[in-house]
């Protein structure tokens, strides 16, 4: 009678792993799956077409195309122009007839907008200064021209001095305001449309 064949003890151990392997779920499934077949190989992948630069208009197509640019950082100090506002918040506006007011150029609304806020205050400012007091010695009973220090537009716009410069020196490019050197500071004015040309000299 021929003798039992006993397995080694590596077949063992090969018939107990290739078990485990295959009921892995009684371990929660955390083997790793080395039995299955490994996927095949992903197809390259074409390259993708080029994406266009897009290049930014400019000249006069960049100034239509760019945005209004917001309201940058204000000055932390409080000014008169809170108490102002707070004032329009609880009681109205004032109304015209008890005086205090000034006329705008219809056009403005052009310049609110689209203009930057910073510069929308300065011509503002100086349209109030200007065409917003009376003088009868001038050409249509209002003032033409006015000095105004970069402190007061400071204080009256409620901006940093950098900020005025800047605004200034774009309402001057753009044509909204002249101005000319008077007394170490400058004199600024509305450009009106009927009246002669002005020439800027300097930084405000």
């Amino acid at each position: 009678m021929p003798a039992k064949h006993t397995p080694s003890r590596e077949q063992r151990e090969q018939a107990a792993m290739q078990k485990l392997f295959e009921q892995r779920s009684h371990i929660g499934g955390r083997l790793p799956k080395i039995l299955d077949p490994s996927p095949p190989a992903p197809e390259p992948s074409l390259p993708s077409a080029p994406v266009p630069t897009q290049v930014p208009p400019t000249g006069q197509d960049a100034e239509l195309e760019t945005p209004r640019r917001g309201r940058g950082s204000r000055m932390e100090k409080k000014t008169g122009l809170h108490v102002v506002l707070q004032s329009i918040k609880v009681k109205g506006f004032p109304h015209p007839a008890h005086g205090g007011f000034i006329m705008v150029p219809r056009v403005m609304n052009a310049l609110l907008s689209l203009e930057r806020v910073a510069v929308i205050q300065v011509v503002f400012e100086i349209c109030a200064q200007t065409v917003g007091w009376e003088d009868k010695q001038a050409k249509h009973g209002r003032r033409e021209w006015v000095r105004l220090s970069l402190r007061h537009f400071e204080i009256a716009c409620g901006m940093k001095a950098s900020q005025v410069v800047d605004a200034l020196k774009r309402a001057v490019q753009n044509g909204y305001i002249i101005r000319r050197p008077r007394a170490g500071g400058y004199e600024y004015a509305i450009r009106w449309a009927d009246a002669p040309p002005e020439q800027d000299t300097g930084a405000p």
